[in-house]
């Protein structure tokens, strides 16, 4: 089992709260958000300290992902990131022929 953070740092980003902000408000300490950035295990109380600073759920902070379908969630990132970037060679082709 693999656990993402990924949509709290979305959130603090929708929201204009910078991660110094967050971490005191929130009380959580470098290394927890550390951490969090990093997906590393936190502890449930943390979990509640988020939730509460957001007054929301903790699906909406974190994602859980079964151990099997991880790979497929990596390989399917991999592929967006190369289609992007070969999008982005294009258009850099383009504009240095303009």
């Amino acid at each position: 089992m693999k656990v993402e953070y990924n949509k709290l740092f979305e959130k603090l980003k929708a929201e204009g709260i910078t991660q110094a902000v967050f971490k005191k408000n929130a009380n959580i300490n470098s290394g927890t958000l550390n951490k969090l950035l990093h997906n590393g295990n936190v502890t449930t109380e943390t979990i509640c300290r988020i939730c509460d600073y957001f007054h929301c759920m903790p699906d909406e902070v974190m994602e859980w992902i079964p151990e099997m379908d991880y790979p497929e969630k990596i390989k399917a990132k991999q592929q967006a990131r190369a289609e992007l970037e070969a999008q982005i060679a294009e258009l850099q082709a383009k504009l240095k022929n303009l």
